[in-house]
């Protein structure tokens, strides 16, 4: 009788423990839902035939398409000669930003494609935008 009552009594914390881990782990599984996505309205842009030494500037506008705010951690432009401007670096979901990229053609010559990486917390770690300006003398 004693031994049927210790193993009911085991059987039945067995059972609860089980239980519970259960529940941890559907609260995990929902949480890993929740994520960022940056996502551009263009990530392309041509400026034209431009002369050398002008200054030409584009926004791109980016989105946060995720469930989660979306937070950019770093801009990183593609050489010296292009400089940017972010409007904000954290957006809730469903929140619009743009970022400004502004290229500085003095001593290039020829097609030139210029960058800027968005370093976020979103599903696709980086993501970039392109200038061309074709530059002429």
């Amino acid at each position: 009788m004693r031994i049927t009552s210790l193993l009911f009594g085991f059987t039945a914390l067995f059972a609860i423990s089980c239980g519970s881990n259960n529940n941890q782990g559907s609260t995990q599984e929902a949480d890993s839902t929740q994520l960022a996505e940056l996502t551009y309205v263009e990530d392309f842009y041509d400026v034209g035939t431009i002369h050398s030494g002008e200054v030409v500037r584009h926004s791109f506008r980016f989105r946060n398409t995720g469930n989660a705010p979306l937070v950019v951690k770093d801009i990183i432009p593609s050489c010296g000669c292009t400089k940017v401007d972010v409007t904000s670096r954290i957006l809730k979901p469903g929140d619009e930003a743009s970022v400004e990229v502004v290229f500085d053609s003095k001593g290039w010559f020829g097609s030139q494609y210029k960058s800027v990486t968005l370093r976020t917390n979103g599903v696709i770690r980086e993501k970039s935008v392109t200038l061309k300006a074709n530059v002429v003398p």
